[in-house]
């Protein structure tokens, strides 16, 4: 491993043991100075994420446009903080959970789970559930182009129980662990480009990654989507019948409303 990758490992494992110590309070306060100063100083991304707030909220100001993407930078860097503090930082989550039931009575069918999910709201958390729950769930992930933060966040996320995979993994691997009755998560809100199905999202055509759909058709696998809420977090699992979607809807969304 390169001196620059060994520097970001151990960087991230001190950052991470220092979070620990911190309070609950103290960590969210940290959490706010940094999306602060990415908001005022770095402005990561921050014209393309008003672009996309303006597309969602056209009836909204500027000022309220720009608040939006304010509460964005804090809620992210905060749900950040609190994922770089776990397990510490679990102890401190009130997880109600609906529809857990369902998610037992498909892993009772013996075919596995394909649970289609994205980066929004607390999906760390949502994931720290599962490993910590028991369930056997495996996460397909995007490998960092740094190896030290790369293998960092692999073993952050696998202390909680969950194993990750990489996206060019063989397609055997990903067939194996519906097979095997695991979980298998996708995250499907990134572009895949002239890969994946163009749909329409708020009258753009956005390209939809297929792997979810692809599985589903040929293990005959159900897929769940997830909701996480704040304060008490709340994970409602809602299988979806992929084939009667397609069969009423020419376009259809992973856990949300399909449109004609």
């Amino acid at each position: 491993m390169r001196f620059h990758h060994k520097f970001n490992y151990t960087s991230l494992i001190l950052f991470s043991s220092w979070l620990r110590s911190l309070s609950e309070t103290e960590r969210n306060r940290l959490g706010i100075r940094i999306a602060r100063f990415g908001y005022y100083l770095l402005s990561l991304r921050k014209k393309d994420s008003l672009k996309n707030i303006a597309t969602a909220f056209p009836e909204k100001s500027d000022s309220e446009q720009n608040m939006i993407l304010k509460k964005t930078y804090s809620f992210f860097a905060k749900s950040f903080m609190q994922f770089l503090s776990l397990p510490k930082s679990y102890r401190y989550v009130d997880i109600e959970v609906e529809g857990q039931e369902l998610l037992d009575g498909a892993l009772e069918k013996g075919h596995g789970i394909i649970l289609a999910t994205g980066h929004f709201s607390k999906w760390e958390i949502m994931s720290a559930w599962l490993g910590y729950s028991g369930y056997p769930c495996v996460a397909v992930a995007q490998r960092q182009k740094n190896r030290g933060a790369d293998i960092f966040f692999r073993e952050f996320r696998e202390i909680t129980g969950m194993r990750i995979i990489y996206r060019k993994s063989s397609l055997k691997n990903m067939y194996r662990i519906l097979k095997e009755n695991k979980i298998l998560i996708l995250a499907s809100d990134q572009d895949a480009k002239q890969r994946g199905v163009f749909v329409n999202f708020f009258n753009k055509p956005a390209s939809t990654p297929k792997g979810v759909a692809r599985f589903h058709l040929e293990t005959g696998s159900d897929i769940f989507d997830r909701k996480v809420k704040k304060k008490k977090i709340d994970k409602n699992f809602f299988p979806q019948d992929l084939l009667k979607l397609m069969e009423e809807n020419s376009t259809f969304y992973f856990g949300s409303k399909t449109t004609n």
